[in-house]
């Protein structure tokens, strides 16, 4: 399918309900359920705790086969469950999509629009620890290096602990030791770049302290993780080193393993004069050639479970891996594929040059000495093609009854004695038994195909039992000449092959090859796990052909050998091919002895703080601010009644109100003012604000006095903005339009970016006709573009708002942009008013607003009296004489002020410009004078 048809399943869908074979609308309990089809065809999904887990779920790529011959698109999840490929029939229209799977039920979903969500932004106090400001208790290390920490923050982390004794706790471990664990109180997870000598010490010292056993266990959960990698890596080499080992052995030469494979190499691929023939090699010995081949199969068979290993351990671990880090291990892994065909070539171009080197003599001898292994040959994949047809028989038969019953009746053993069955539960057993059915009809499919094999080879084991012993010989030699002349078309086709994987071969596409190729490969791997005790004799039979103690390792890694006294401490070094195999570990399940794999969750998850909603110290956090314990600062609202106005930081002690936006008749009484206290903790209010740390670490009056006074914000929006700070989260709920804009601008001034984004989106589900204009003047004096965006679009399809009078008090940079927005639309309501439309493009407004700011703060040279006024005022209008009369003498009041403040060392026309640019309001211009 076209990209562009692709597009229209990208997004979040949410399954709305469940319609039966039937057409009756179902109560499963997956209703809600969401899942995100990305770009990269990738599926994620977010289920219900309650539902039921469905095979499909278990699904992590998609692809979306095109509609042909008027039949519908087919949607394929590829999963692990049972090694099925989930396919539903869709049927997609807008925001709504059928998913009908097997005539057995139909989902239907409906797209949705995914927001941020309020607890995406990780919560931690590290800045507290590497800054080291407001530390109380200090910590040395073995080295006699000292570390200053917080008691309060440490007692979030760990209470367990008396971090205010005289000798405090981690005292004397070693440095490396104790700066991981200290990172850890700050930040709930670990450093990157974390050594493994370093967790292993940590979990061995402090892992099992009070308050610090999730650290241990995320340090053990590392030094698994970092052992997959590893193992992958490892399983590879050994790969590698099994077709080198096959190479030197058919006197081909090595291909380096950490080649590339680029073009340098593939120069010297048609170069047939670097295999040297000689006399004394084992071509020319008939008994060596022998011996080559069966050390030549021995290799092959350990690289193939090897193979298996890797498939498996991918398949059953890749979900409890971060989506990167499974790239990671699938980009590698594609990587080494050039690297493995070119040794294919290089394998196949050795035995052609020696082939075709052989004399009919030769041809004839070597053919002699094969006639009896062939026949041995013959009978031994005879004996294991009748065997695997027997063991198919057996799980067709399994099937079989776990669908219908010895009987022949339906069963469903998973519902026996439970009358009561939810809805999901139904569900699950009709998906279940629709793939149970598709299992039965693979199993049956797979019979038959072995079957044909099954008859082939035994018609070509007679035939060549029927031939007299010359024949045989014959039969064989022409055999060699074939293979001889079939080797370039194989090397052409693995040249063109190598050559096409960049190309051709997408990363969407590896994705999906590679995930349902591992998924098959682990699925018959179960497959043969079940029926382990009918193929024993035949598994001990490859083992003694075999004869590797490596590959009974591996064997028993897989669970299909059970392990001896001697192999079983050589199974994990199977797995990884060196001793970074700890994460694997062996147990007994039932009668059975197989390998369970460790489990293993995302290393780069370990090295994020997580969110607010789950960190544990933002939750004692917010705790210790309600319960007001351990305070030592307070925050002073100071609220004028029913009048709003800016928000502003008074930096002296007792500052006057004079000049506060919205204040009318200038000074309030003191009775007329509402002061209210909320106690507060320096270190935690420092590391989750840098403008509060600011101003408690300037020297300044908030720093002596511990006192931070903020004017004209309402006590309770305040609070709320508080315990936000303190618990990493921002609860809007409850709050109107207004109080948004008020939080948002809060927010802004003390520079509380994630805050801020939150209200951002809640304010952009709230944009109507009446509040357009307001939020997009809020929005632009924030630089909030999201909410801007939206404002202008919703103002381009709803022209009638700009028919009001807030339209004309926008600055005439927002007039323009509106009228842009309406023009890109096609629409021009107000060509007939003159004076008003002008199109701009995007670097003119941005002018337009360097030039308005400009304005503000050019005025230097303003006259210092009334009398030099007086010759600049125009004799238009006595309102204007007055109005400019009037906010001379404010700007006066208010640079004096500023100069009793800050002293007379600051150029008068600095004290100008700031005044000015705070409306002469002294708070805001004291504000703006600290802050630059």
């Amino acid at each position: 399918m076209a990209a562009s048809e692709d597009s229209q399943f990208y997004g979040t869908w949410k399954i709305i309900e469940c319609v039966s074979l039937a057409g009756v609308v179902e109560i499963t309990g997956i209703e809600g359920t969401e899942f995100i089809l990305d770009e990269n065809g990738d599926v994620s999904w977010e289920v219900p705790d309650a539902a039921e887990h469905l095979p499909f779920f278990n699904c992590e790529t998609y692809e979306v086969c095109p509609a042909a011959g008027g039949e519908p698109a087919i949607l394929k999840f590829t999963g692990t469950y049972a090694g099925h490929i989930v396919e539903f029939r869709v049927d997609i229209s807008d925001d709504l999509m059928l998913l009908t799977y097997e005539k057995c039920c139909m989902l239907q979903c409906q797209r949705v629009a995914k927001s941020l969500k309020k607890d995406e932004c990780t919560y931690s106090l590290l800045s507290a620890l590497d800054q080291g400001f407001f530390s109380d208790v200090v910590i040395k290390a073995d080295s006699g290096k000292e570390f200053k920490v917080h008691s309060l923050i440490l007692h979030l982390s760990a209470p367990e602990l008396d971090w205010k004794a005289e000798v405090p706790p981690l005292t004397g471990l070693p440095e490396d030791v104790l700066s991981l664990s200290l990172y850890f109180l700050y930040a709930e997870c670990l450093p990157r770049g974390l050594s493994e000598a370093t967790a292993q010490r940590c979990a061995k010292m402090v892992g099992k302290m009070p308050g610090f056993s999730r650290l241990g266990q995320m340090c053990q959960t590392f030094l698994e993780n970092t052992a997959l990698t590893q193992q992958i890596k490892s399983l590879i080499s050994d790969m590698h080193k099994c077709t080198d080992r096959i190479n030197n052995l058919f006197g081909g030469r090595s291909i380096d393993e950490n080649s590339t494979g680029g073009d340098d190499e593939d120069e010297d691929d048609d170069d047939d004069e670097r295999v040297v023939i000689l006399e004394g090699t084992v071509w020319a010995n008939p008994a060596k050639l022998c011996y080559t081949v069966r050390q030549a199969m021995r290799e092959e068979a350990l690289a193939t479970a090897k193979l298996v290993i890797l498939c498996d351990l991918f398949a059953k671990r890749k979900h409890e891996l971060s989506r990167e880090e499974r790239h990671e291990i699938m980009k590698y892994i594609k990587s080494r594929i050039p690297i493995f065909l070119k040794q294919l070539v290089t394998l196949l171009k050795a035995i052609k040059t020696h082939l075709q080197s052989l004399t009919q003599q030769q041809r004839n001898n070597i053919a002699s000495y094969l006639v009896p292994e062939m026949e041995t040959i013959l009978d031994i994949m005879f004996r294991f093609a009748n065997e695997t047809k027997a063991v198919l028989e057996q799980a067709i038969s399994v099937s079989h009854d776990k669908l219908f019953g010895k009987g022949g009746e339906k069963t469903d053993n998973n519902n026996k004695g439970n009358k009561k069955s939810s809805g999901g539960f139904i569900l699950g057993r009709t998906l279940r038994h629709a793939l149970h059915v598709k299992e039965l009809k693979k199993l049956k499919h797979f019979h038959e195909r072995t079957t044909a094999s099954f008859n082939l080879l035994r018609q070509k084991r007679d035939d060549f039992n029927m031939k007299s012993e010359a024949g045989k010989v014959r039969n064989v030699s022409q055999a060699l000449v074939h293979l001889s002349d079939e080797f370039p078309f194989f090397m052409m086709r693995l040249k063109e092959i190598t050559a096409a994987l960049d190309d051709k071969v997408t990363w969407k596409e590896w994705k999906y090859l590679f995930k349902m190729a591992t998924a098959k490969v682990s699925w018959s791997l179960a497959k043969v796990i079940t029926n382990k005790d009918t193929l024993q004799p035949m598994i001990e039979e490859i083992c003694g052909i075999v004869r590797s103690e490596e590959f009974d390792s591996s064997l028993v890694a897989l669970g299909l050998k059970s392990p001896s006294q001697d192999s079983t401490t050589k199974s994990s070094s199977a797995l990884s091919g060196s001793e970074n195999a700890s994460s694997l570990k062996m147990s007994n399940d039932g009668d059975h002895n197989t390998t369970k794999y460790a489990q293993l969750s995302s290393i780069e998850s370990l090295c994020v703080s997580p969110c607010a909603s789950k960190s544990v110290t933002a939750t004692r956090a917010l705790q210790l601010f309600r319960g007001g314990t351990d305070a030592d600062m307070v925050f002073e609202v100071v609220t004028l009644p029913d009048e709003g106005g800016d928000i502003v930081i008074d930096h002296i002690e007792g500052g006057t109100l004079e000049g506060c936006a919205g204040a009318e008749g200038g000074v309030k009484e003191e009775g007329e003012v509402e002061v209210v206290e909320f106690k507060a903790h320096r270190v935690i209010v420092a590391a989750r604000c840098d403008r509060f740390r600011r101003a408690l670490l300037s020297g300044m009056q908030e720093a002596i006095k511990r006192k931070i006074v903020v004017h004209d914000v309402p006590s309770d929006l305040f609070l709320r903005f508080l315990e936000s700070l303190y618990s990493g989260t921002l609860d809007t709920d409850g709050l109107n339009v207004e109080q948004l804009a008020d939080m948002m601008t809060l927010c802004d001034r003390y520079e509380m970016d994630w805050m801020k984004r939150q209200c951002e989106i809640d304010l952009r589900g709230h944009v109507d006709e009446e509040n357009a204009l307001c939020l997009l003047n809020l929005a632009d004096h924030l630089n909030s573009k999201d909410l801007r965006d939206c404002a202008l679009r919703f103002i381009a399809e709803h022209q009638e708002v700009i028919d009001c009078d807030m339209y004309d008090e926008l600055p005439e940079h927002l007039k323009d942009e509106v009228q842009d927005a309406i023009d890109w639309r096609g629409l021009d309501p107000h060509s007939g008013r003159s004076g008003m439309r002008m199109t701009h493009s995007c670097s003119n407004t941005s002018l337009s607003e360097i030039d308005d700011l400009a304005a503000n703060l050019s005025l230097t040279d303003q006259p210092t009296s009334q009398s030099q006024t007086t010759t600049h005022v125009s004799d238009s209008s006595s309102s204007e004489d007055l109005a400019l009369v009037e906010d001379v003498t404010r700007l006066e009041a208010c640079v004096e002020d500023l100069i009793n403040i800050v002293g007379d060392s600051v150029p008068r026309e600095e004290l100008n410009r700031i005044a000015i640019a705070a409306d002469y309001d002294v708070n805001r211009a004291l504000n703006f004078f600290f802050s630059s």
